[in-house]
């Protein structure tokens, strides 16, 4: 705990005192940071680096389920800095390693979507029902071994006494995102999924933004907190910029924004 402690206090210092500017010339490389970030922050990720466009240049994003760019790492993959959904692959990477610090810099919400607004009052476990008496009827949560959101999802399910029942209607995506698409493109009729994925779904189709605006939060007893973790590979070549990123991303500027994305701010978790 100390050691995180430690690291965002230096970050923020390193973050105020290094003006972007600056940056330019003398703290960032020719050589692009490597950033593997999970599926879910993704599409958030890339919209808060448009604020910064010195930085944003200097960056790559690789993204894919947590569980995928895991194995990745653990498997010799030259990325620099890992935004993961959960808190297990952070300290497992860290017990192995292979990152250096971590810091939570967000955590993630599940919710129900879509839920008409006229049975947006009800138990979820009645909606899901409901909707299992098709058989054909689908439900998408992403793949539980891989994404911290399909493990999310699975609790839920499993709090709610209805996991066994519904598990020959369910489809899995590899990632939350691919999940998200199965509802999206009507392959599945409902999924649990990320809230950010709404938000970010809503402010691309502004032409049809009322329809994903249909979810209901899941309520955060029916499973563990989806807290993300973010660390710094101890094999960087690039500790200065993975530094500065990092110090950008636990920011008072950045973290207040997550909230409007569907996020609660890491400096708000245990």
């Amino acid at each position: 705990m100390r050691k995180k402690l430690t690291l965002v206090m230096g970050l923020l210092m390193l973050c105020a005192c290094t003006p972007a500017e600056q940056i330019q010339d003398t703290s960032i490389t020719p050589a692009k940071l490597r950033v593997a970030v999970a599926s879910n922050f993704y599409p958030t990720l890339s919209t808060l680096l448009t604020q910064h466009t010195v930085l944003n240049e200097q960056i790559t994003l690789i993204h894919g389920s947590t569980g995928t760019l895991y194995a990745q790492i653990t498997h010799g993959a030259p990325f620099d800095v890992f935004l993961a959904a959960d808190e297990h692959s952070v300290s497992a990477l860290m017990d192995a390693q292979l990152l250096e610090y971590s810091v939570n810099y967000a955590q993630g919400e599940l919710v129900l979507w879509p839920v008409e607004k006229a049975a947006q009052t009800n138990p979820i476990s009645n909606t899901l029902i409901e909707i299992r008496r098709t058989t054909n009827n689908k439900i998408a949560i992403a793949d539980p071994q891989l994404a911290p959101y399909g493990l999310a999802a699975q609790q839920t399910l499993v709090a709610l006494g209805i996991y066994e029942q519904m598990s020959a209607q369910l489809v899995i995506g590899n990632n939350v995102n691919q999940a998200f698409q199965f509802v999206n493109t009507h392959n599945a009729v409902i999924g649990l999924l990320a809230k950010s994925q709404l938000i970010a779904a809503a402010g691309q189709h502004t032409d049809d933004a009322q329809r994903y605006q249909h979810f209901v939060a899941i309520p955060a007893h029916l499973h563990q907190p989806i807290i993300q973790q973010a660390g710094i590979l101890t094999r960087t070549q690039q500790l200065s910029l993975a530094q500065y990123f990092m110090a950008w991303l636990m920011s008072d500027t950045i973290q207040q924004q997550l909230p409007a994305h569907g996020y609660i701010s890491g400096k708000r978790t245990p």
